[in-house]
Formats: C-alpha cells, structure tokens, sequence
C-alpha cells in the first residue's frame, strides 16, 4: 500500500459527540502608553481550528480512527473536515453549482451560476461552502441570505475573505463541505476502560 495519499478523508461513524471551532484572525493591535488610544489593523490571515471527541465505542469501530491515526502520521499528513454539526445547508439549494468569473486574494463577495431559477432562498446566513476539493479546498462560511437573480446568478458574502485567488468555474460543494486540516500535536491517544469501550478525541488546524 505504501504512502498514503493526502489529504486522507476520515472515518464517518460514530459522529463527533462534542465540536468546538474557532475561526483564528490576523489583527494587530497597539496602544499608546500614555493615551492608551489603541490602533488595529486586520490583514488577510485566518485559519479555521477544531477539537473533536468521539463517542464511546467498541473495538470493531475503533480499529478505523487508530487506523487513521496512523496514516496521517501525527502532524505530517493531511485530511479534510468540515463542521460536523453543518453538514447541510439550511437553504433550498439542490443542484450544481460554480464560481462566475475569477476572484482575488481578499475577496469577500463570490459570483455564482447554474443556480435554479426557481429557488428564491438558496443559501440561509451560517450555511457552509467549500471552494475547490482534494488539497486546494477551503471552508468558507455564509454571513447573508442568497436568492437568485432569476437567471441562476447570484453573490455569496462570505467569511473568512479568499486566501488564494479563486478561478472561473470552480467547484463548490456545499453538502458535507470540508477544509484541509492537519492535528496540532504530532501525539495521537485513545484510551479504553475494563469493558473494551474506546474514546478519542483530538485537535487539529487549518492547512494554508
């Protein structure tokens, strides 16, 4: 089998019991010593973090994560992840969709089509995107409602802005998005008790 190839996709069952996400931003902040007058200044970076635990399970459901966990080699390899408690959108959209036009680095409004027409709400404000797949993908959150222009067009204010240029006719996927994550700590434990029940959790972090 040899070495795997990145970005692993995780095991599905049992889901996550506990999620906690922190969406980490790029400010810098001075204050005067004398005034204390503060001055901020916000730049492009942020990095989507996660620390997951898993259900208590038996062995036969346990061997997938400590397989995993193996493959991904601590802080080596990668794998995609989306929030496990968003998988799907709360809006009617229900079929393809891609990105209308090139967007820069820093964008926050992306330019969709192939939208039905018909749809009058197809994205609600906290729904999921992810842009691109395998290891270009990026998770991106929706901070307005979305309706169609009539045409099958319409704009995605989204959070964070863009970190890399977005191209013409990009994918995006919107059910089960993911980011490519990597675990913070190179050490990976589970534990088991006198009756063979397992628990697993860990942290990991965007890969930019």
């Amino acid at each position: 089998m040899g070495q795997p190839t990145y970005p692993l996709q995780m095991p599905t069952t049992p889901n996550f019991v506990r999620s906690e996400w922190t969406i980490r931003r790029a400010v810098a902040t001075t204050q005067s010593p004398f005034t204390f007058g503060t001055q901020s200044a916000k730049y492009t970076g942020s990095q989507w973090l996660a620390s997951v635990s898993l259900p208590p399970m038996k062995r036969e459901q346990a061997v997938e994560w400590q397989s995993f966990f193996m493959q991904v080699n601590g802080g080596f390899g990668t794998f995609l992840m989306g929030d496990p408690d968003a998988l799907s959108v709360r809006g009617t959209i229900s079929n393809t969709i891609a990105v209308n036009g090139s967007h820069a680095v820093g964008a926050y409004d992306i330019t969709i089509d192939g939208a039905d027409t018909s749809e009058s709400q197809l994205f609600k404000k906290g729904d999921y995107v992810q842009f691109n797949s395998g290891a270009t993908s990026k998770l991106h959150m929706i901070i307005a409602d979305v309706a169609s222009d009539g045409s099958g067009n319409a704009t995605l204010t989204i959070e964070p802005s863009l970190s890399a240029v977005l191209a013409d006719d990009a994918t995006i996927t919107y059910s089960s998005p993911k980011a490519v994550m990597r675990m913070t700590s190179n050490d990976l434990t589970w534990s088991a008790n006198h009756i063979s029940l397992y628990g697993v959790s860990f942290s990991c972090e965007e890969v930019l």
